[in-house]
């Protein structure tokens, strides 16, 4: 039964003001969205200006080199001095504090999104579009950056060159073993084997092959990887974009911003081009094909994520036990929730192997991960941080200077480890459905960049961003209880971790205003600044919300206990 009702004194039929009003609210959340990220692109483009100054940029991108042009904006406001000279960092620190507040700037501009998106919900292709626009303008931008902020760029580099132009094995062989090849004296690690998995270094032999073939140029090479990392941010940007659109599409929107317009992913991937973009386009296509029950499709793109970079490893157990609570749940015995495990593992570990395979060497082939820098020092990390007063308190009662700091980085990496380990146990008795598991998979992300990680940088807590953005569509809260109001969209667990993750986003990137002050007493402060305010807002709101925790495990074991009896 349709009701009519009378027309407005205008002389217009009232239903007609509900399209309008609606269109009204799409063009202002339209509007908004351009003017936030004009505000984006302006900051972006005084990094320009900014990053190569001599405090601050330890390489000026070949890029630059290449187009001299790309050094015009610094040059015009600083002089050609600071971009060309040698200035200490302990001089510069004018430089390096509006380096710094750029980079929180632009972070501070970016999580605007977040209300804006709620307040103006909005959906469609027009809104993928402007958001692959945008961001395909902000990542241009620094994909030309003039400055490199990290060198892991010409590791890349190497390990691709060791397998496609000297066909040795970057997996035994160090880049120092080839003392002629005209990009050595570029890279810092030069006696380390590669940390990277065997997918990645095959990405690497590709991208070799095709800079060779385009004239064999450190521009040229430099541009290719970058542009892959604009391409892989892209692609998760659309992925994203799919998944939330499954999950809860009225939040589309404001998960896919969440991710594409982060500065600390747009820098990694478009200026740095670190490989976690891919690794990460990977997990997210996995998770997407999980949505549509592709699994197999699903567990070989999680195996090409293991194989680019090891971080599924942490996370793949917690969808297993995902696996084994449903089969018990639907009836079945454990002797079938191990057999529906085993397959999906074996799928995985094949993946694995197989792009191993052209790279295997016996076991001395794994001592590459085990004896790299990360296993073995603290840097830039929570740990780092207390180990220099614990070094002191040890050597203060005696200990000889080696061994206070061999005790201390064991005693502090066991500790780490022991309360990660914790932690990870808590969400694998917690995990119960596809949406319990993303929002696990972040916990377990937060917990070990902030607990057990001893050796960290900037780029890590990208993985927490990615998943952030798919935990953000829905509700959740400790015991994955909807929210009761229509208002309250993301209930307190995720409005914590969703927080947490922008203050470590934000706050890694205020670490590239640290590293150049590495010969100053400011240094050792780092971490503090960049990564405590991450970790003391999760445990004051985490302390919070452990009455509904306790609830919620006692719960689970006791309902497993009636399940097995």
């Amino acid at each position: 039964m349709i009701i009519r009702r009378p027309l407005a004194a205008s002389g217009h039929d009232s239903r007609v003001s509900e399209p309008s009003a609606g269109a009204r609210r799409g063009s202002a959340l339209t509007f908004r969205l351009l003017t936030l990220a004009a505000t984006i692109e302006l900051f972006l483009l005084s990094l320009w200006a900014v990053a190569p100054l001599a405090p601050i940029s330890q390489t000026i991108s070949p890029l630059a080199r290449q187009w001299p042009w790309l050094l015009g904006p610094a040059r015009l406001i600083f002089g050609s001095a600071p971009v060309n000279g040698s200035i200490p960092a302990e001089r510069g620190w004018p430089a390096l504090l509006l380096f710094a507040t750029l980079l929180v700037g632009v972070s501070c501009q970016a999580a605007l999104v977040i209300p804006l998106c709620l307040r103006f919900p909005g959906g469609g292709r027009r809104y993928l579009l402007l958001a692959l626009g945008a961001t395909a303008i902000f990542g241009l931008t620094l994909v030309l950056l003039p400055a490199l902020p990290s060198d892991d760029l010409f590791s890349y580099i190497l390990y691709g060159r060791i397998g496609a132009v000297h066909h040795a094995n970057p997996l035994i062989v160090t880049p120092s073993a080839f003392p002629n090849d005209p990009f050595l004296r570029l890279v810092f690690w030069q006696g380390t084997r590669s940390v990277y998995g065997p997918a990645w270094l095959l990405i690497s032999q590709g991208l070799t092959l095709l800079a060779e073939a385009l004239g064999g140029s450190l521009a040229g090479y430099v541009l290719l990887y970058k542009m892959l990392g604009l391409i892989a941010h892209l692609v998760n940007t659309l992925l994203i974009w799919l998944i939330v659109g499954r999950l809860a599409p009225h939040r589309q929107l404001v998960a896919t911003l969440f991710y594409a317009w982060n500065p600390l992913c747009l820098l990694e991937f478009c200026a740095s081009a670190h490989n976690d973009a891919v690794m990460l386009t990977f997990l997210l296509l996995g998770v997407y094909c999980l949505l549509r029950s592709w699994e197999v499709t699903a567990l070989i793109a999680f195996g090409l994520s293991i194989s680019v970079k090891y971080v599924m490893l942490a996370l793949l157990p917690l969808y297993f036990a995902v696996i084994v609570r449903q089969t018990l749940e639907q009836g079945g015995t454990k002797p079938q929730a191990v057999l529906r495990v085993g397959w999906r593992v074996l799928v995985v570990a094949g993946v694995v192997a197989l792009a191993l395979l052209s790279y295997w060497a016996g076991p001395q082939t794994l001592g590459a991960v085990v004896y790299s820098p990360p296993a073995q020092r603290l840097d830039n990390s929570l740990l780092d941080a207390i180990s220099w007063p614990l070094r002191a308190v040890l050597e203060a009662l005696g200990a000889p200077q080696g061994t206070a700091a061999a005790v201390g980085l064991t005693s502090l990496k066991v500790a780490g480890l022991v309360v990660f380990s914790g932690l990870w146990l808590l969400e694998l008795f917690r995990v119960r459905s596809l949406k319990t598991l993303l929002y696990a998979w972040l916990v377990v992300i937060l917990g070990y960049l902030l607990i057990a990680s001893g050796w960290y940088w900037p780029w890590y807590a990208t993985w927490a961003v990615a998943l952030a953005a798919l935990v953000a569509g829905f509700g959740l809260d400790a015991g994955d209880i909807p929210s009761p109001t229509e208002r309250e969209a993301t209930p307190r667990g995720v409005h914590t971790v969703m927080a947490a993750t922008l203050l470590l986003a934000g706050g890694s990137l205020v670490l590239y205003g640290f590293l150049p002050l590495y010969a100053s007493p400011i240094y050792g402060y780092r971490a503090l600044v960049a990564l405590a305010p991450a970790a003391i807002y999760l445990l004051i709101r985490g302390g919070h919300q452990w009455p509904s925790v306790r609830r919620r495990l006692r719960q689970v074991v006791l309902g497993e206990q009636r399940h097995t009896g």
